[in-house]
């Protein structure tokens, strides 16, 4: 049975300010904060455009500097400005931390990670290539939101408390732990999860679940996926394409980003959430 307030159900705003309430509350009990970590490494904003309008190295078949691959350019599936496209199932980028970022293409080029399009694309980046561009997109913090998806209630009900809490019962930990109190992430490691759109979250769980994405430590997503049902992937997708992080200016050097440089996560507030 779901729970709800006296009186009957309450509206979506209110249902959804509670899972938020809840969530925070959790992580607030887990003494964990969402506070950015550094990162050894500095990335050229303005080179990280280069890339992600398809300018960089070993893109022609002598290796010497000329333009990606058809379709290799970042800004065809991702944006220039990092919002990603749901209906694509191509994930949002901006403001995301850029140790993340930077891991998430060496993944794909070491095939820890599989995706058809990002493989070859990964492959082609150097060293150099990847840290830039992951600045880049970790400095892209004015990206609108799409609006949050319809959902049914009880669901958004069940992604709240398995964000906060997960399930004893099946070895599930709350989300929170990992990946911050309002889904801002964990920095340098643990990735932004608020705004996510829900495709794509989905997408995720379900490679995990698959063995078709790894290179976590100790394995730990994949093991939870596998322990989550459909309605448990279903739920916690849409729970965290409901909410949304505070926006802040990225505070840099002009024409240079340090990754921990990046602007710091922000609770939730709840009058704001649902708007892009």
């Amino acid at each position: 049975m779901p729970w709800f307030l006296p009186g009957g159900p309450p509206s979506a705003g209110v249902l959804v300010v509670l899972a938020v309430a809840l969530v925070l509350a959790a992580a607030a009990q887990d003494g964990r904060t969402a506070e950015r970590a550094p990162f050894d490494a500095e990335g050229d904003v303005e080179r990280g455009r280069a890339v992600v309008v398809g300018v960089y190295a070993g893109a022609t078949p002598h290796g010497e500097r000329g333009v990606g691959p058809a379709g290799g350019a970042c800004f065809s599936c991702h944006g220039l400005n990092g919002k990603g496209d749901a209906a694509a199932v191509v994930p949002r980028l901006a403001g995301q931390a850029p140790a993340y970022l930077y891991k998430a293409l060496k993944d794909y080029a070491a095939g820890a990670r599989q995706n058809a399009v990002m493989t070859p694309i990964a492959q082609a980046l150097t060293e150099r290539e990847m840290r830039d561009v992951a600045v880049y997109y970790a400095a892209q913090t004015g990206a609108p939101y799409d609006d949050p998806p319809e959902v049914d209630l009880e669901l958004l009900q069940h992604g709240a408390m398995l964000a906060a809490i997960g399930s004893t019962e099946r070895g599930i930990q709350g989300c929170v732990n990992c990946h911050g109190p309002d889904g801002s992430g964990i920095f340098p490691s643990y990735p932004s999860l608020a705004g996510q759109s829900a495709s794509y979250s989905e997408a995720q769980l379900r490679a995990w679940q698959r063995g078709h994405r790894k290179g976590d430590p100790l394995a730990v997503m994949e093991m939870i996926a596998r322990r989550m049902t459909d309605e448990d992937v279903r739920a916690v997708a849409a729970f965290y394409a409901s909410i949304r992080p505070r926006s802040a200016e990225a505070q840099t050097a002009p024409g240079r980003t340090s990754v921990d440089a990046l602007p710091p996560a922000f609770a939730p507030d709840p009058a704001s959430i649902g708007r892009r």
